[in-house]
């Protein structure tokens, strides 16, 4: 029970400091809300869409570089991907939220500034595996035996 409460603590305050620093740059580029009940509650929404659709969103250029169409998963179609997910999340939220008001100019700096340090973050993933490649293929096996 203490490991799950250390761990859950930790995660808590990381998530806390990003949502403060967004916070404070999304207030910097033009953020207006009604009060803080509607803030917290754009932040918890924006969380809960933000997160599972950037793991999509970081797999598709990972997919392509396996089957060979991209060169590289971190280029820009990842940057163009991040930015894109983030602006849809902020307008979305803006479009159905009455209480929180986001001009779209406000909406693409913040998108680019997302998009840029999440590029910044992803410079040392490391590059899938071609599909035809024997790295590829021992993964492959690897699959195969727990079957």
């Amino acid at each position: 029970m203490k490991t799950i409460v250390i761990c859950l603590s930790i995660v808590l305050i990381i998530l806390f400091a990003i949502m403060f620093f967004e916070f404070f740059t999304l207030k910097l580029l033009g953020l207006q809300y009604d009060s803080i009940g509607s803030l917290v509650y754009f932040f918890v929404l924006y969380l809960l869409l933000e997160i599972p659709l950037s793991l999509i969103v970081s797999a598709i250029p990972k997919a392509l570089k396996s089957v060979g169409i991209i060169q590289s998963s971190k280029g820009l179609l990842s940057f163009l991907l991040d930015t894109g997910l983030t602006f849809a999340i902020i307008n979305l939220l803006d479009i159905f939220m009455t209480h929180i008001k986001m001009e779209w100019l406000g909406a693409i700096l913040f998108s680019i500034i997302a998009g840029f340090i999440s590029s910044k973050l992803k410079e040392k993933d490391e590059e899938p595996p071609l599909i035809d490649s024997e790295e590829f293929k021992e993964i492959e096996k690897g699959f195969e035996l727990r079957k």
